[in-house]
């Protein structure tokens, strides 16, 4: 299922950022390997609105995987 949502912050150099869900809850965090296009030539910036899906990171905490500009 995908959900949507918007960049609150993105670290290009860490490749970490996080995303607001349109849905409310938490904000989910997210690697740059999450993401369907070429994030070191176009980054995420704040405010951007994506699509995403939910999956768990390594710590079975809930975070964004992929996800694609609209």
């Amino acid at each position: 299922m995908k959900y949507f949502g918007r960049v609150k912050a993105f670290d290009s150099i860490l490749g970490h950022g996080s995303l607001e869900q349109e849905t409310g809850g938490s904000d989910l965090n997210f690697e740059r390997g999450a993401l369907a296009w070429d994030s070191k030539k176009t980054p995420p910036t704040a405010g951007q609105r994506l699509s995403y899906d939910v999956g768990s990171n390594s710590n079975r905490q809930p975070c964004a995987i992929n996800i694609q500009t609209i």
